[in-house]
């Protein structure tokens, strides 16, 4: 980044305009992320769906990027402030999820210890950027359908009260082994 970009991206109220982030804009872009990771491992699945041997790592990090875009905009829609979704959550999709809970998302949502579970996993590559910048060594990835239906419940639970109007249900993968 040159010095010109990184000056802006230091700006004060260069992301911290809750005028100009909102849970809306926030659900949509989870909305677009997520389903880009559905088109992405439904095509990597071919022609032996719904199973991919090793999910391709851009369809894990779309798909994280998408549940922490939805985990925000929950949060934000219940007042959680912008600075602090930015600075004290990060990336921590585990954190993201614990906050949201603490702000009613039981009330919305019903989820699986097993949900939680592959999310806690999935979280350790996650919030580690190792699905930006290759770590090598072993990887131990979460079941992949778990992951995407739960995105889904997730997203479609949040959308709903923020008036998004587009859902996912309708990619819900078969969640028993093959």
């Amino acid at each position: 980044m040159d010095e010109a970009m990184a000056g802006l991206a230091k700006r004060p109220g260069f992301h911290d305009d809750q005028e100009r982030t909102t849970p809306m804009g926030l659900v949509r872009y989870g909305y677009e992320f997520l389903e880009s990771a559905f088109v992405m491992y439904e095509r990597a699945a071919q022609p032996r769906p719904p199973l991919v041997p090793c999910t391709p790592i851009p369809v894990l990090y779309l798909l994280g990027h998408g549940l922490e875009l939805t985990f925000k905009a929950f949060l934000l829609s219940k007042g959680v402030t912008l600075k602090h979704i930015r600075y004290e959550l990060g990336h921590d999709l585990e954190g993201a999820f614990s906050s949201s809970k603490e702000n009613g998302l039981g009330t919305v949502l019903q989820w699986q210890a097993s949900d939680e579970s592959a999310l806690t996993l999935f979280n350790v590559m996650y919030k580690a950027k190792e699905l930006e910048y290759i770590v090598t060594g072993a990887k131990t990835i979460p079941y992949y359908p778990l992951l995407q239906n739960f995105s889904i419940k997730l997203f479609d639970a949040v959308a709903t009260p923020i008036g998004f109007r587009k859902r996912l249900a309708t990619w819900t993968l078969d969640e028993s082994p093959v």
